[in-house]
């Protein structure tokens, strides 16, 4: 029984001398640690240095896409109306039956034939009957048909849009109609109609105002045509062009629009006539309708990862990039993905 008292007595007290040994080294650990902890957070430094774990993301993209992002090209076709007119001041009508009508100036032995894109001299002997002096009151007015191949590139600043554009277009001439003496003329059927319209421009545009998806721009275009093919290029000379139209566009995406453009062109251009010291000036003012597509270089590139399903802007080691899985003509909220929704878990 003295040895069992004894052995718990020893028990009890190398267990209280272990506890307040313990006791004593948490408290010195407790009374050097807590300042140093709080000194840690007040400093705002990591207690784990995550910058040996994680590569510094390098936020944005290239030199070249940042430069490029507001620059948007552009490609686009329609239909247009031209009308014609010009007064045959200083000029004789001459017709003849079944003929398309001439122009003369002092005599009717020398007369002038296609004056509207390629005027000719006709010098065979006169017949039927003449119209003098019609310049005086007759007028011709006509139309062609128009239509554009063009390619365009504009700078996006806010609401302002500064740029320019190369067309081809197709231009076939109608008929020729005399404003008065219809019974005694008949109408002007050039012999080559149909031909081709080269032009270039600068253009200044200011978009005013927005509904819902759709953004409205007034534009001005100002620039230089030519007439080929069907006009002769030493007679023709073209005036300067003014064109002025609403762009109305909508955006499928960050990066692709879709517009259609009604513009009304105001030009003019003047026709030599061989031979006779005088020309016929014409008004060829147009009505266009121009539909088209404007298309944005994204500031990230494509994901490089195949497998990657993220829809967002995201990124993978030290690089941001946009989502590779939805397409470009297709809306998409870079914050957010929502063209696929899915289950969180997956």
């Amino acid at each position: 029984m003295r040895l069992l008292i004894s052995t718990s007595i020893n028990f009890l007290s190398l267990t209280a001398k272990t506890i307040l040994k313990n006791l004593s080294k948490l408290l010195l650990i407790a009374i050097v640690g807590f300042p140093l902890y709080v000194a840690a957070q007040d400093t705002g430094k990591d207690q784990i240095p995550l910058d040996h774990f994680y590569a510094t993301p390098r936020h944005g993209s290239s030199f070249f896409r940042r430069a490029l992002r507001n620059f948007h090209f552009g490609i686009y076709t329609g239909v247009g109306r031209s009308y014609l007119s010009t007064s045959m001041s200083g000029f004789g009508v001459y017709q003849s039956p079944g003929a398309p009508p001439q122009l003369f100036t002092n005599s009717t032995t020398t007369r002038y034939t296609d004056w509207v894109n390629n005027a000719g001299v006709d010098n065979s002997p006169p017949g039927s009957y003449v119209v003098a002096n019609a310049g005086n009151n007759i007028r011709f007015k006509g139309h062609a048909l128009n239509i554009p191949l063009a390619a365009t590139l504009h700078y996006e600043y806010k609401q302002l849009r500064l740029g320019g554009g190369y067309s081809y277009e197709l231009m076939s001439l109608g008929l020729f109609h005399p404003t008065t003496m219809a019974d005694k003329i008949s109408d002007m059927k050039v012999s080559s109609a149909t031909g081709f319209v080269r032009r270039y421009w600068g253009m200044v545009g200011y978009s005013f105002y927005r509904w819902n998806d759709y953004l409205f721009t007034g534009d001005l275009q100002v620039g230089n045509y030519k007439m080929k093919n069907n006009y002769n290029t030493a007679q023709v000379t073209p005036s300067t062009y003014f064109n002025l139209g609403v762009t109305i566009e909508r955006n499928l995406s960050e990066y692709l629009k879709v517009f259609v453009r009604p513009a009304y062109e105001f030009k003019s251009y003047s026709l030599a006539v061989s031979n006779s010291g005088s020309s016929l000036n014409y008004s060829n003012n147009m009505l266009m309708v121009s539909v088209g597509f404007t298309y944005s270089i994204p500031q990230l590139p494509k994901c490089v990862i195949k497998q990657c399903r993220a829809q967002v802007d995201h990124h993978h080691g030290n690089r941001d990039y946009r989502s590779r899985v939805h397409p470009f003509y297709k809306k998409q909220n870079p914050g957010y993905g929502e063209n696929y929704p899915g289950l969180k878990k997956y």
